[in-house]
């Protein structure tokens, strides 16, 4: 499981991916695209120039996950099972450019790149946070959200729409403090006390 820093090295991990499988076409030449992780401050900002958009905007517990524990790790007999946060991280994937068919071709490569490499394990995420277990596998999904879900959030942020996909990312395991297990029972022991009598040996 991971702490809470998890979360920001997701999206940064996210960044990370996208900015390095960008095809030359786009990251250079005439096009020269970026990748930029927003948030709700900088969102709001004047942007300029053409990129791919990252925006956490939602961050919910997952309901399958609620229960869910793991058995401890160690040679810790007092301590229980260890519990964990499971969270969703909802995204929106934003294209911005100078034309329409620049928008769509930023948004449509980073859809097959996300298609085609669907999953993030540790060998992405160690770098941000080294907690992170072999076992540990994040996917990335379309999220479904309905298109006045999808504007709602827009004007909730007062900017300019512009070209978007919703995600998921499923499902991130914070760590929580470990639950401590009852110990044996204290049981007491009464020795008798009192003085002690003297005995005569009889004489040879």
């Amino acid at each position: 499981m991971a702490s809470y820093r998890a979360v920001n090295g997701v999206l940064l991990s996210l960044e990370h991916f996208l900015t390095t499988r960008m095809p030359p076409e786009l990251r250079a030449g005439g096009v020269n695209a970026s990748v930029k992780l927003f948030g709700s401050n900088t969102i709001a900002d004047a942007q300029t120039g053409n990129y791919l958009g990252i925006y956490l905007h939602r961050l919910a517990i997952d309901p399958h996950g609620r229960s869910r524990f793991f058995s401890p790790q160690g040679t810790d007999k007092n301590t229980g099972p260890a519990p964990e946060l499971p969270v969703n991280l909802h995204l929106l994937l934003m294209a911005s450019g100078g034309s329409a068919s620049i928008e769509a071709d930023l948004l449509a490569w980073a859809m097959t790149a996300l298609a085609n490499e669907s999953r993030m394990d540790a060998s992405h995420l160690t770098e941000y946070d080294d907690s992170w277990t072999a076992k540990e596998i994040l996917t990335i999904a379309p999220d479904e959200i309905t298109n006045e879900d999808m504007l709602r959030i827009w004007d909730a942020l007062k900017v300019s729409f512009t070209l978007s996909m919703p995600y998921v990312i499923r499902t991130l395991r914070l760590r929580l403090n470990a639950q401590m297990t009852e110990g044996p029972a204290v049981v007491s022991r009464i020795f008798p006390t009192g003085v002690a009598e003297s005995v005569a040996l009889p004489r040879e």
